[in-house]
């Protein structure tokens, strides 16, 4: 029975199930059949079909938000230099600007979108900001903008004496801050968005699509272009830089951003108006301040480096050219990792795998792998590292979620085991 409630799950919100774990959606459902009075699972089914809140306890107890405010700084910092550089100054007939948090969970991210606004000194009546989530419940929570410390994990908190008031423990969110977020219940995957074609001139989404298959990563990924206004920008997870994304958006190569825009559709990207827009985009974001609450990280945004040369610039006629040091060219395919660009990564990994038996490109191609949906590749990716580097901290318990979806729980408490040895 549990095998269909997870059919359920993944009919209805499209949660590929080994993306958290066999083991541990079933443990939700037994945790959920317990508190909903139900006799045993059939019964418990039957009320997943009829009850729509039920069923939506089951998903909040399945996934589990993680998330904060200002969480990953460098997509905020790269938002403001778009608003500031693109928006801040009226043109004529200057539109409002529109912002999509898909999902916004519990509300830290729209909120945090509101306040950089807010930092920018925007007009309030110049843009909107729009929130969706499938959960109900999370959206009761972003509604009374009422906080713990959890959310807040970041080096610098002068936003959250800025925009909260602490109430016996709690933080409260000013007012003028939870105005600016407009919540609706829906989802992605299954609501008809097409009145909202177009509608949208940035678009956050960020670690929902680790939750999907491939097909739905497919069907998620045009319902957010179709979404995203012609000249927009789309962020998403740093595991979500995918093959998939790659196939309708251009990464804006920004290094810590995973920002995208949409491919013109031009056969000769080097003489198109995308490539001229990307210019000059990624131009103001070397020149332009950060905004972020941490300092350190927005700095690398805005210094002027290497890292926005495009791909094309390491090779030459005769393929790579490759460096004779290792270690340069494996920075080379870290940094094309973490902008997305994960076909020139994997080839720049496959490449110096074939002249050197280096641990780190193997575990880095097991990233690649897991980014782009080739879990059993990654796997492979993985073992290999291990092989070579037995204490390999970061391939170990990337290996041990591998087994642990496999099914085999002692052989990834095994390996979660050796990782900890092996961090100390």
């Amino acid at each position: 029975m549990c095998e269909k409630i997870e059919v359920l799950l993944k009919d209805k919100i499209g949660l590929d199930v080994s993306s958290v774990g066999t083991a541990s959606v079933q443990n939700a459902i037994k945790r959920c059949l317990v508190r909903s009075g139900c006799d045993d699972l059939e019964q418990y089914y039957k009320m997943l079909l009829s009850s729509e809140s039920e069923f939506e306890r089951l998903v909040d107890m399945v996934i589990i938000p993680e998330t904060w405010f200002f969480r990953d700084d460098i997509p905020f910092d790269v938002f403001a230099n778009h608003v500031k550089s693109d928006w801040l100054i009226p043109k004529e007939n200057s539109r409002m600007l529109k912002v999509l948090s898909v999902p916004c969970s519990t509300g830290e991210e729209p909120y945090t979108i509101a306040m950089v606004f807010d930092k920018l000194s925007f007009p309030v009546d110049r843009f909107q900001i729009d929130a969706i989530d499938i959960s109900q419940a999370s959206l009761e929570k972003a509604l009374a903008g009422v906080y713990r410390d959890n959310s807040f994990r970041n080096d610098d908190m002068i936003f959250q004496s800025a925009y909260f008031k602490k109430i016996e423990g709690d933080y409260h969110l000013k007012e003028k801050i939870r105005d600016r977020v407009n919540f609706h219940h829906g989802n992605l995957l299954k609501d008809d968005f097409s009145l909202m074609k177009g509608c949208y001139d940035v678009i956050f989404c960020r670690n929902l699509m680790i939750y999907f298959d491939s097909k739905d990563q497919k069907l998620a990924i045009h319902k957010l272009y179709d979404l995203l206004a012609p000249e927009g920008v789309l962020f998403v997870g740093h595991a979500e830089a995918n093959n998939n994304v790659n196939s309708l958006f251009r990464s804006l190569r920004l290094r810590g951003a995973f920002a995208f825009v949409k491919k013109d559709g031009s056969e000769n990207h080097s003489v198109s108006n995308y490539d001229k827009r990307l210019h000059e985009f990624s131009k103001k974001h070397n020149t332009t301040l950060s905004v972020s609450s941490r300092r350190t990280n927005a700095d690398q945004v805005s210094q002027n480096s290497d890292r926005n040369k495009p791909f094309s610039a390491y090779m030459s006629s005769g393929g790579y050219e490759v460096k004779k040091d290792e270690q340069a060219v494996l920075s080379k395919a870290q940094e094309l990792a973490d902008e997305g660009a994960l076909e020139e990564a994997e080839k720049l990994c496959l490449d110096l795998i074939s002249r050197f038996s280096n641990a780190d490109a193997y575990c880095l191609l097991g990233l690649v792998y897991e980014a782009s949906n080739r879990q059993g590749m990654a796997e492979s990716m993985f073992r290999k590292t291990i092989y070579l580097v037995p204490d390999h901290a970061k391939a170990l318990v990337h290996l041990a979620l591998h087994v642990e979806r496999n099914g085999d729980n002692n052989e990834a408490q095994s390996l979660r085991r050796r990782a900890v040895r092996a961090a100390q």
